[in-house]
């Protein structure tokens, strides 16, 4: 089972959030859009806690990934909801995914997700998976693992890939092209 959050953990993610704009602004667009289990995921928060943890300037620096899980949606909606939000926004590099249809994407008998929490458990390392959204003026947030990595700054696979040579080795590659350690060098990056 995913854990549950710690309280003073949660509180500081949160206010990191509450710290950035742009963050706000696009956990808003997000609520408006009313998608099912709809969140703000991976990049855009890992990086702005890191910013701030780090003492470096926030801004966004990757694509703002949106998530939802809709089984019901045809697959090509992404594109309509993405289209309308670059509309609305288009100082974003928005990218929007049903994750009813992502199981696929790294393995390929993979079991479906069941959720957008299982969904957000398969992001290849700890710190990257986490999600946010608005429950009325609420951030609530999605950690399956928890925050400890990311607010310590510790990057590590997720616990299914610890495992596996194949899983390794799609994390290993990602964290060599990302380059982390060059943007925030306080990170500790665990290889195993």
């Amino acid at each position: 089972g995913f854990q549950m959050l710690n309280k003073t953990d949660k509180r500081l993610v949160v206010q990191i959030i509450k710290k950035s704009p742009d963050l706000m602004n696009i956990l808003k667009a997000i609520a408006q859009l009313n998608l099912p289990q709809g969140v703000l995921a991976a990049g855009s928060i890992r990086n702005t806690v890191w910013q701030v943890l780090s003492h470096q300037p926030i801004e966004l620096i990757n694509d703002v990934d949106v998530v939802y899980f809709d089984p019901q949606r045809p697959r090509n909606d992404d594109q309509i909801i993405q289209a309308s939000l670059i509309k609305r926004m288009p100082d974003y590099q928005w990218q929007v995914k049903n994750e009813a249809y992502m199981h696929h994407y790294d393995f390929k008998d993979a079991p479906k997700f069941t959720s957008i929490e299982d969904a957000i458990s398969h992001f290849v390392e700890t710190p990257t998976c986490i999600g946010a959204y608005l429950k009325g003026d609420d951030i609530e947030i999605i950690a399956p693992y928890g925050l400890t990595d990311l607010i310590q700054l510790k990057c590590r696979p997720i616990p299914m890939f610890q495992n596996n040579k194949t899983c390794l080795s799609i994390y290993q590659n990602r964290i060599q092209r990302k380059n982390w350690k060059k943007r925030w060098p306080n990170l500790a990056i665990i290889n195993s």
